[in-house]
């Protein structure tokens, strides 16, 4: 490799100083996100480079992790569903104002056949597992990076792999991953490279059996829509990792939970409830410590008595000691379960907050022997219509991103003249209830009886909403008013035809009578 300086490095400088440089600002969040996982998931954002030896905390509760868990499956189900197409890939009118209505038809059947590929893909490259982990990731640190292989599945960083700038508005300006390579995993053109621009690989580590580099990874924005990205090793960028990417093809997706304006960093939902979390730690510990109190049993012997303590401990069960045993011998009693009511209801409440905020259903629906399903369903409806602004920021800077990458590779030729328009989260949300309001106002009329509704409802735009609401094809589905009235045209020729065979069978039997009777 040669030594003169690279015009990236005079431009941005290397990468592991600029890494060095911001770092302290990923820092200073750090503290609150190692909190953040303590109380739920330890493992999710442990201390960096921590031995896998290290034993990690154990909380006392479990409703932190029970939350995340179930609010991560939750949106994993909504934005990625196991059944169906979650995208639609909508063709840009101006492209295709002139074509015929029958080349449109089959250009829709091909796109519906494009969809159905990239759900198959995604199913085939395992895609859930790594984006279940980047979800509770966001959830809570409220930052994740994805990276998304050549022909392959995603690579999921955590936030204290990467540094990361954006503008005001949140757009990102530069970042930069470090990752720890073993030396021996290094392909064989790079060893070269280092080797002949160094002499030897310098190491972070001085062990022989695991001897490791830093791989820096740079994505700095050029302009508007076009990316640079390369990796470094010690300062020296490594031959063959310079490339340029438009906007739409850079494999490097960078989430965030809730975007704040002019901060580097994304919000997660388990910080905005932090405080619940460390109070129910605190009140669990006090009641379980208490609760072992409470349950020891501890006798104790009044001095100058005349039992001895050997024959008690040694008596067995319905043996005989000499002694007035009751009026030697006390037992100690802690009566402080008065007082642990107190921690106990509120840990109650605690539970219930915490439920509502991690969609835990357990926690929302009403105790009683009168629940309804429609209790049930309005609970739900309201838990998932509260996550509309988090479906928003996971819809644009997720979903509509990794649809791209993988139509990429697949059918690069569509997105020329289509946009791919996601079709669940915030979407699916607005839909069912359409959905709930169609049906209750169709209730509402049944009520006035069939006539009424003859009269006033309108049947095929009544169906083609329902339809619509429920994700589906209405024009697929639904007659349009030209083919209903095609076919009771056909209907009614079909009968006058049949009436015609009618007449003229009837006729014909009438004339064998006539020549019959002559």
């Amino acid at each position: 490799m040669d030594k003169k300086v690279n015009p990236l490095h005079t431009k941005y400088g290397t990468a592991q100083s600029w890494y060095t440089t911001n770092v302290t600002t990923r820092e200073s969040l750090e503290g609150e996100w190692r909190d953040c996982s303590q109380l739920t998931l330890p493992y999710v954002f442990p201390v960096e480079d921590q031995d896998e030896s290290a034993v990690l905390p154990s909380p006392y509760n479990s409703v932190g992790a029970s939350g995340v868990n179930t609010l991560a499956s939750k949106l994993l189900l909504a934005l990625i569903p196991p059944t169906g197409v979650f995208f639609r890939l909508l063709p840009d009118k101006k492209v295709v104002e002139d074509v015929d209505p029958k080349e449109m038809k089959r250009l829709d059947g091909e796109l519906a056949q494009v969809e159905k590929d990239v759900v198959e893909y995604i199913n085939q490259k395992a895609m859930r597992v790594p984006i279940y982990e980047a979800i509770k990731l966001v959830v809570i640190t409220g930052n994740a990076m994805l990276y998304k292989v050549p022909n392959g599945s995603f690579k999921v960083f955590s936030p204290y792999q990467y540094v990361v700038q954006r503008d005001y508005v949140g757009n990102v300006l530069t970042s930069c991953i470090k990752e720890k390579m073993d030396k021996k995993a290094l392909p064989t053109k790079v060893l070269e490279q280092l080797k002949t621009a160094e002499g030897d690989i310098p190491t972070t580590e001085k062990s022989t059996e695991a001897e490791t580099v830093d791989v820096y990874t740079m994505i700095v924005r050029e302009d508007m829509n076009s990316y640079k990205v390369w990796q470094e090793i010690n300062g020296l960028i490594i031959e063959g990792t310079e490339k340029k990417y438009t906007e739409e093809k850079l494999p490097y997706i960078i989430l965030r939970w809730s975007t704040v304006n002019n901060e580097n960093y994304g919000r997660g939902l388990v910080s905005q409830y932090l405080g619940d979390l460390r109070s129910l730690e605190g009140l669990t510990q006090t009641i379980v410590e208490g609760a072992g109190v409470a349950a020891m049993h501890l006798f104790g012997l009044r001095p100058g008595s005349t039992l001895k303590v050997e024959d008690l401990n040694n008596a067995g069960n319905g043996e005989f000691v000499l002694g007035d045993l009751e009026r030697e011998i006390s037992t100690l009693q802690v009566n402080k379960g008065a007082d642990l009511q107190v921690p106990m209801n509120l840990i109650a409440q605690l539970e219930q907050r915490l439920a509502k905020a991690f969609m835990l259903m357990g926690g929302q629906i009403r105790d009683s022997e009168r629940t309804t399903a429609t209790e049930v369903r309005a609970t739900a409806a309201e838990l998932e219509a509260t996550l509309g602004g988090v479906f928003s920021v996971l819809a644009a800077e997720f979903q509509a991103p990794m649809i791209r990458l993988i139509l990429q590779e697949l059918e690069p030729d569509v997105l020329k003249f289509t946009v791919p328009s996601v079709t669940t989260g915030i979407s699916a949300i607005s839909r069912e209830r359409d959905f709930t309001n169609l049906n209750t106002m169709l209730q509402s009329i049944a009520q006035l009886g069939p006539d009424v509704i003859a009269q006033y409802l309108d049947i095929p735009a009544y169906l083609t909403q329902v339809a619509t609401s429920l994700g589906m094809d209405a024009n697929q589905i639904v007659k349009s008013p030209e083919r209903i009235q095609q076919e009771q045209q056909a209907q009614q020729q079909a009968m006058m035809a049949e009436q015609q065979q009618q007449v003229e069978g009837q006729m014909a039997i009438d004339n064998n009578k006539q020549q019959g009777e002559v």
